[in-house]
């Protein structure tokens, strides 16, 4: 009798000590788990992510969208520059750089400039939402005129400066006065409005 209940007592102890290490064994596979999980879970959610020394730099930067001929010289294309806001007073020295870029020509090599070469560039005055933007005569005279090439010089800078939250029409003058044409294709002496039907359609990706 006492040998059974020794053979007993010892079985008891072996499926207890295997039930012990069966437990261990799920608790480090459950341990496993949740470290995974875990691991999923701080996994950047997008891959546009930056880093805060990116964000503080775009901070520091504006955009300015310019408008130049494209390649066939029929339609504006708008391409992006970006500058200091530290060299940003306000809405004129804005508007200023713009028309500053713009007479230096395109950075792409598919778009062309529609302005004469070597000229000065037009000054601009911001007043009430309404940019005066002034030509010298020599620049009105270098100009190669016709029709689409007007439009072309005319509109881009109306597109560019009016794409800016505090400027929603251009008014023209040569030296200082307003004049009634500009080289004898569009009504000079009244304040432009943005003309999206000279800009060039984007390819749509199918």
């Amino acid at each position: 009798m006492k040998k059974f209940i020794g053979v007993f007592l010892t079985l008891v102890l072996i499926t207890g000590g295997l039930s012990a290490c069966g437990l261990k064994s799920g608790d480090k596979d459950l341990e496993d788990t949740s470290q995974n999980d875990i691991g999923q879970a701080i996994q950047p959610t997008s891959s546009v992510m930056i880093t805060e020394e990116q964000a503080k730099a775009e901070e520091k930067k504006e955009m300015i969208i310019l408008y130049f001929a494209d390649d066939q010289a029929s339609k504006l294309v708008a391409e992006k520059r970006f500058i200091s806001k530290s060299s940003i007073k306000d809405i004129n020295t804005l508007a200023q750089t713009a028309l500053n870029e713009l007479i230096k020509g395109p950075i792409s090599g598919n778009l062309t400039n529609p302005f004469p070469k070597g000229v000065k560039v037009p000054t601009v005055k911001v007043d009430k939402k309404v940019a005066v933007v002034d030509f010298s005569k020599e620049f009105v005279e270098k100009h190669p005129g016709g029709s689409t090439g007007e439009t072309l010089t005319i509109y881009s800078i109306v597109n560019t400066l009016t794409a800016m939250k505090d400027i929603e029409m251009v008014q023209f003058t040569i030296e200082g006065k307003k004049t009634s044409e500009f080289k004898g294709h569009l009504e000079f002496d009244k304040p432009f409005k943005a003309e999206p039907s000279h800009v060039k359609e984007e390819k749509k990706e199918q």
